[in-house]
């Protein structure tokens, strides 16, 4: 919005005792030049009272605008004004040179010192939307006007008002043209005019010509110069130039209406900024002068900006002719710097390289990427940080302007991130490696920059930087009255360029998660935990950190092997999809070919669990004997059966052994454990040699890993005429053998018409695994009859045998086969799925440890042995104990106790349950399922996105840069409360724009704990809250109060967020109004970042 200038001619009634000079830097001026002509004959009071005065001090005297020397040499600074900008040091070190030594040139020339004129107050006002209220008009047309200057539509400027303004002082201006301007505001003290001594010219404004001390026929110049505090807090000078060369006073003419013509001239404006002092000085870049006048003297060059003011303001040439200024090259300098462009001083900003190669970072949020070490290729990263750090892409400094702006990045000593940059692209691509460091808590980079930023690996917080631009914008100050003359009465005025506030550019750089994968190595059949195991983890897609691709897929990210507990860790990963697989197998076991696939999310550890199987071979050798002569005995024949874990039992058909003749022994071929027999066989004689009994057969287990093991047995067999009885007891349904069972044998007795009560054991032979008796001899008693009975069962199983045998048969068979029946083992099964309480996540790594009830003691002991420790199933995904036998000794009762919880979690866990005895079908096992949840150490993250509209037209940026403030607080998912505040500004090119005329800005609070959280708009000036929405479901608004400036706005709508597993993200919008000025100037904020550190 541009604004009217207007004078005050009303009798406006002001009520304050003082005002300072107003700014706002953002007003343009129009290129013409000024009309007004004084007369060549009038003479200047003040400069008859000036006599040879002290040459001004160079180092203060010439203002030193040169940027510092760590400033990075621009890439960018191309074409028409490369030199442009603030002096360099040589230019000025010429100049000091220059000026020291014209200090020895011959006494008519020597200036003698003056004491410069105490600061004094501007004698001007100027009125805008910010100080309209002190304004108070009687008339209708005063009250317009008025609302026309409150509304920003005017500028209108008075004489200044002094400490008597109160006393019903009116201020009386004139009405001007309706350009738009710039001007800035200095406090008192914050700035001082210094006159210094006399300058003259080589030719035509020389020391012999002057009013002061010469002929009279040509006005010289007055030295004077303004010291003012920058943006920094650094005092800076600047020249002060008369605009009327040979005028000391306006006579009748109003000064505000010559101020005006000043402020709205662009080639007054380009003079001020390009000619001597000004921030695109020429310096001896450009020599307009003619052979008479030596350029490099800055007295030559001062006069020749005066002269070129007075003349293009006032047609004012210090009484020379218009052939004079021709001649000595002023015409040809007015027309150089009127053709030239003042550039815009306030374009420098930064740039991310990304996928899409370079786009703006400024307002923004960068991610950082992971670097789990430090390459070969950045050697520059600290020491301390060589084993993981966080990094922002490559970034560079930019100006759109092409005058080498640029930023000053800054840091507190207390802060561990470190910046590595490069002067320009040249640089950066000859000097990848050996970048500049910076040091200390300040660093000014140049347009054409590169840098990249490094933080710790465990950084957390994201790192919001705001940093001022390196050049300053230009404001044109006038300054009038006594000040300018050092005398009462006098309306002589000058103008000078101020320097403002330097723009700030601001990005965010956002740390990037990684997580970690722990891998677990076990037996397959056993659990037993193995080490020395070697893993290698792939990529199993493209993986990336910020903007940076690690790794594509397939690509090898790290090898490891396995401790003795048999875990492997993995690292730093970048959230994404992997897989793992053993590429080595530790000494005993076989190579395992299964491919894991493994998820890492950000913050957490994935726990996988592996198997793998022994390396064991075997081999069974049987040695055939007769029982009786120890002689080898050939014919009989051996079968090896197989265990199958699916089917619980052995195989029906198995090999047969090979007879060795000539080593007389039964043979297996080689046998190898697998997942499924569990490294268990059984041999069985499966027909004995001819004219022999026997039915032997043995169980073996190959447990050994790395082994090779070989099984020998001897075995006997009976002639059959020895009539031995040969009992071999098993399994009923598995075939297994059995021993702890009892044979007796009773002997007939013919006299007492029965079998004798006592009888005698059967021995058992743990070589054959049979019970046997001596050899039945026939008797008269007995007359050859003997009956065998099973008079004890194996442990934990049922049933009865009996069989009555007759030696004397010679067709009889005295071997036999008994089975028993298991008595059916009531057992319980506990199963437990151990998940995530927020996400529902399944968990591993967890431990469970059961306890069994003793009924007698009436306690819990911890003696279940192997079976204590449940063991978790990676296919259903949850903890399951081995079978549990109920007995009457435990009454089914059992405990389950936590004892560890899976890595990043808490909580304790502890349940007593009780296993009933079922029977259904042919199950007998009672089984029970529980879940378990842990709490994270960390609740989950979401975040929130606050968004701000305000109509565009309404920003008035006099106002200051529109800011709002929020808050968010609530309770998370675990009860505990969390506060949050942010703020957005706008400012000029740092918002969006919709179809409706609306400026966006929007904040995100990050790293928020799932959990619910009120949303509210603090008050601000000049702005009221005229409507909230949802832009996500999981955000509810709730309306109160009607829409009005004055309300608080979380009393007119709040919005609650419901911030989910699901729904991780929500998003508010609040949208304002612009309502009265309230005579105040605008909001702002410092804000102050707290790094929040997470475990």
């Amino acid at each position: 919005m541009k604004k009217r200038i207007a004078g005050i001619l009303m009798a406006l009634t002001v009520f304050v005792s003082s005002v300072g000079v107003f700014a706002d830097s953002e007003y343009t001026l129009p290129s013409e030049y000024g009309t007004e002509h004084m007369a060549e004959t009038e003479t200047v009071s003040e400069d008859k009272e000036q006599t040879g005065l002290e040459k001004p001090d160079v180092s203060e005297g010439i203002p030193d605008n040169s940027v510092d020397e760590d400033i990075l040499e621009s890439e960018e600074a191309e074409g028409e004004n490369a030199n442009e900008e603030d002096w360099n040091q040589e230019d000025a070190a010429q100049q000091e040179e220059t000026m020291q030594s014209e200090e020895t040139t011959s006494s008519e020339e020597t200036m003698q010192s003056e004491d410069p004129m105490p600061s004094e107050e501007p004698e001007y006002t100027v009125f805008s939307e910010e100080n309209a209220g002190l304004l108070k008009g009687e008339t209708e047309e005063d009250q317009q006007l008025i609302q026309e200057i409150e509304d920003g539509q005017i500028l209108a400027f008075s004489p200044a008002m002094s400490d008597e303004t109160e006393e019903d002082k009116s201020a009386d201006v004139l009405s001007g043209a309706e350009e738009g301007i710039a001007v800035t505001a200095l406090k008192p003290g914050e700035y001082y005019v210094e006159t210094t001594g006399r300058v003259y010219c080589d030719e035509v404004w020389t020391p012999a010509n002057d009013f002061v001390q010469g002929n009279h026929t040509r006005m010289a110049s007055t030295f004077r110069r303004v010291h003012y505090i920058d943006d920094t807090g650094a005092e800076k000078t600047a020249p002060l130039y008369c605009l009327k060369a040979t005028k000391t006073g306006l006579d009748s003419v109003t000064l505000k209406n010559e101020a005006v013509k000043v402020l709205k001239n662009a080639t007054i404006q380009k003079l001020l900024y390009y000619g001597y002092g000004g921030p695109g000085d020429l310096g001896t870049s450009y020599d307009p002068s003619c052979s008479h006048i030596k350029w490099s003297n800055w007295q030559n060059r001062f006069m020749f900006t005066h002269i070129a003011l007075s003349k293009v303001y006032f047609n004012d040439r210090g009484y020379a002719t218009e052939a004079e200024v021709e001649h000595v090259g002023i015409n040809r300098m007015i027309s150089k710097i009127k053709a030239m462009t003042i550039p815009a001083r306030n374009k420098a900003s930064v740039s991310a390289y990304g996928e899409d190669g370079w786009t703006t970072a400024a307002g923004k949020t960068v991610p950082m990427s992971v670097f789990r070490s430090r390459p070969d290729h950045y050697p520059y990263v600290p020491d301390s940080m060589k084993d993981g750090f966080q990094m922002s892409p490559l970034m560079k400094v930019t100006d759109s302007a092409g005058i080498g702006n640029g930023i000053t990045i800054t840091r507190t000593s207390s802060e561990k991130w470190q910046l590595a940059y490069w002067n320009n692209s040249t640089e950066y691509s000859a000097k990848k490696t050996k970048p500049t460091m910076m040091t200390g808590t300040s660093l000014k980079l140049k347009a054409g920059a590169y840098f990249m930023m490094i933080f710790p690996l465990n950084t957390t917080a994201s790192k919001k930087f705001q940093c001022k631009m390196l050049l300053q914008p230009v404001s044109y100050i006038l300054v009038d009255g006594k000040t300018q003359t050092g005398k009462d009465g006098i309306q002589d005025f000058g103008a000078y360029v101020y320097q403002g506030t330097r723009g700030t550019v601001t990005f965010t750089l956002k740390p990037s998660a990684y997580g970690s994968t722990k891998l677990t190595k076990t037996e397959t059949n056993t659990g037993q935990k193995i080490a020395g195991a070697e893993y290698t983890l792939y990529a199993a897609e493209i993986l990336k950190s910020g903007y940076r691709t690690f790794y594509q897929e397939d690509q090898k990210i790290a090898s490891a092997v396995t401790d003795s507990e048999g875990v492997i860790t993995f690292p730093k990963l970048y959230p994404g999809k992997y897989y793992v697989k053993e590429t080595k197998a530790p000494k005993g076991y076989v190579l395992s070919t299964e491919v894991k696939n493994i998820t890492v999310n950000g913050g957490k550890t994935t726990a996988v669990s592996v198997k793998e199987i022994m390396d064991i071979t075997g081999t069974v050798s049987i040695a055939k004997k007769d029982g009786d002569t120890d002689d080898p005995l050939a014919g009989a024949e051996f079968t090896l059966y197989t265990w199958s874990k699916k089917s619980g039992s052995y195989s029906k058909t198995g090999k047969l052994l090979k007879y060795d003749g000539q080593a007389r022994r039964y043979k297996s071929d080689e046998f190898v454990y697998t997942v499924d027999n569990q490294g268990k066989f059984r041999v069985k004689e499966t027909k004995p040699p001819k004219g022999y009994t026997g039915n032997w057969q043995k169980d073996i287990k190959l447990t050994d890993a790395g082994t090779h093991k070989e099984f020998f047995f001897e075995v006997v067999n009976y002639q059959k005429n020895k009539r031995k009885v040969e009992i071999m007891k098993t399994d009923e349904d598995t075939g297994e053998v059995l021993k702890d069972a009892e044979f007796t044998l009773y002997e007939y007795s013919t006299s007492q018409k029965g079998y004798k009560k006592n009888g005698v054991l059967l021995k058992y032979d743990s070589k054959s695994q049979m019970y046997a008796s001596e050899e039945l001899l026939m008797t008269a008693d007995n007359a050859g009859k003997f009956c065998i009975k099973e008079t004890k069962n194996p442990k934990g199983y049922e049933g009865g045998w009996e069989k009555e045998v007759d030696v004397t048969d010679e067709d009889a068979s005295f071997y036999y086969e008994v089975t028993n029946k298991a008595i059916p083992d009531y057992t319980g099964v506990l199963r437990i799925q151990k998940t995530d309480i927020y996400t529902g996540e399944v968990l591993e790594g967890a431990e469970f440890t059961l306890y069994q009830w003793n009924q007698a003691k009436k306690a819990y002991e911890n003696n279940l042995d192997e079976k204590k420790l449940m063991k978790y199933d990676s296919d259903t995904k949850k903890y399951e104990s081995q079978k549990l036998l109920i007995t009457e000794e435990n009454q089914g009762k059992f405990r389950v106790v936590e004892t560890k919880n899976p890595e990043n979690y808490l909580g304790t866990y502890q349940n007593d349950l009780v296993f009933q005895k079922k029977e259904d079908g042919d199950t007998l096992t009672d089984e029970i399922e529980l879940k378990v949840q842990n709490t994270p150490k960390t609740v989950p993250l979401g975040k929130i996105t606050i968004r701000k509209k305000i109509k565009e037209e309404d920003i008035i940026w006099a106002h200051g840069n529109p800011t709002f403030f929020f808050v968010a607080e609530g309770k998370d998912l675990s009860g505990a409360f969390h506060r949050y505040e942010d703020y957005v500004t706008f400012a000029p090119e740092s918002y969006q724009t919709d179809e409706n005329g609306y400026a966006i800005l929007s904040v995100t609070l990050d790293h928020v704990p799932l959990g619910q959280y009120e949303i509210w708009e603090k008050p601000v000036l000049r702005y009221y809250l005229k409507n909230a929405y949802a832009n996500t479901q999981n955000v509810q608004i709730t309306k109160g109060a009607a829409p009005a400036y004055g309300t608080d706005p979380k009393e007119i709508a709040a919005g609650t967020a419901a911030l989910t597993v699901k729904n991780r993200k929500a998003t508010i919008t609040f949208v304002n109004e612009k309502t009265r000025y309230d005579r105040y100037s605008h909001n702002d904020c410092v804000k102050n970042t707290v790094p929040l550190l997470f475990s």
